[in-house]
């Protein structure tokens, strides 16, 4: 029997929120460094890598913030404000307002740099942590924070802010990109909604300006990824793209157009990014999304990562409103892609492979502690956009709810009865 959209991406999301989401916190956590590991190996032991990075941790405890809020029959609880003070006393630098890259195991640094990418998910997991716990705190860095980005990250007299700082906050000599912009609008966004402070929305609608004036080219309908320092395409980068990178981008205008109160002031765009992402994007002989193309669309890299999977299920889910068989062409691509992610790359207990080869077999054999970000948020904004269309009229996610949940207890139960024969024998 086949599911449609709705009833299929509600019974991934009570998996998520039942089983991966507590499973990925009790694996990655680490209670006697008080961190997250930065990688685990297909047998879920940690790989020493000799750093753990900020990016890891801020990405960790967004999603365990958020899952903390959400309504489900066996509530998630974890420390939350203990993983923020952890990340707090072993990133933030007082003396410049900053947070430094990476630390080695013992806490010590490992990367002082300041990352333009790294330091947008900072805001973006503080708004996160503040919505489960109210912590104040939170607020504060959250503004600091983007305070020290328009302040140090500016390059004068070009547009945008700078890819990084050496730890004297001068800017380093590197290819400028989109996608640090990219995620310090989606930060911006979150942190709007949130707070509904108007530095969080000024930024975010400057993050959108440049996406028009230099991202862009709306004649050839393509993305640019590496850019010079004024932002013109980089010419030896400068023509490669990443499909990947459209779909989040039609999350993000489309986000940022709600908030500005014309939902579909962005749509043609949109339309253009996500039309082109899928024809060029997506491999018609294998199925799964190209990692990197050229700006003509032909594949540079034929791996294929899982992040570009969830994001593009939200993009293919918010555009479900142009004329009925395009609509039903991208109600069938989203049961593909979702078919293809449960057989493919995520195991029933919520490990997956990072990428696929072309032909979808395993191409990589860890996990990364920052792929659950787009797991966990891909699955569950596209659930918020499938339920805002109305409600399934199917009757299996209640059916789908039931059964996880007792599974989920059961579990629980065993092994906790297995503990106290432990502790006892």
């Amino acid at each position: 029997m086949s599911y449609g959209p709705h009833t299929i991406i509600e019974h991934q999301a009570q998996k998520l929120l039942l089983r991966w989401v507590p499973k990925w916190h009790e694996v990655f956590y680490d209670p006697e460094r008080d961190r997250f590991d930065e990688r685990l190996t297909r047998g879920f032991k940690p790989v020493d890598l000799g750093y753990v990075r900020l990016l890891t941790q801020c990405r960790q405890l967004a999603i365990y913030a958020h899952a903390s809020t959400q309504k489900i029959a066996i509530p998630f609880c974890p420390d939350l404000k203990r993983h923020f003070a952890a990340i707090r006393r072993d990133f933030y630098v007082p003396a410049t307002g900053g947070w430094r890259f990476s630390v080695k195991p013992d806490g010590s640094p490992a990367d002082s740099t300041y990352d333009l990418y790294t330091i947008s998910f900072v805001i973006f997991s503080l708004a996160h942590y503040w919505r489960a716990t109210q912590d104040e705190d939170a607020h504060q860095l959250a503004l600091w924070t983007l305070r020290f980005i328009d302040t140090h990250f500016k390059i004068q007299g070009q547009p945008g802010y700078a890819e990084a700082l050496d730890e004297n906050l001068k800017p380093l000599s590197l290819p400028r990109r989109q996608n640090p912009h990219m995620h310090l609008l989606e930060a911006c966004l979150f942190a709007a909604d949130i707070w509904d402070d108007p530095l969080f929305r000024d930024i975010g609608s400057n993050m959108v300006a440049l996406f028009f004036g230099y991202f862009y080219n709306a004649e050839s309908r393509t993305l640019h990824e590496w850019l010079n320092d004024d932002l013109t395409p980089h010419p030896v980068k400068g023509h490669l793209v990443e499909p990947g990178h459209y779909f989040e981008w039609v999350w993000l205008l489309k986000k940022h157009a709600r908030q500005s109160g014309e939902a579909d002031i962005f749509d043609p765009v949109c339309f253009h990014l996500l039309d082109w992402a899928n024809k060029h994007g997506w491999d018609g002989e294998f199925g799964g999304i190209y990692d990197e193309l050229n700006a003509s669309g032909e594949v540079v890299s034929a791996t294929k990562r899982i992040w570009p999977f969830t994001e593009a299920l939200k993009a293919n889910a918010l555009m479900l409103k142009d004329d009925p068989l395009i609509r039903k062409e991208r109600k069938l691509r989203i049961n593909e892609m979702i078919r293809l992610f449960r057989d493919k790359y995520i195991e029933e207990r919520g490990f997956w492979t990072e990428r696929l080869n072309r032909d979808l077999t395993p191409a990589t054999d860890y996990m990364p502690g920052t792929t659950p970000y787009h797991v966990y948020f891909g699955i569950i904004e596209t659930r918020e956009i499938l339920r805002a269309r109305g409600k399934s009229m199917s009757w299996m996610p209640a059916i789908f709810e039931f059964w996880y949940t007792t599974r989920r207890r059961l579990s629980l139960w065993v092994r906790q009865v297995r503990g106290k024969v432990s502790a006892t024998g």
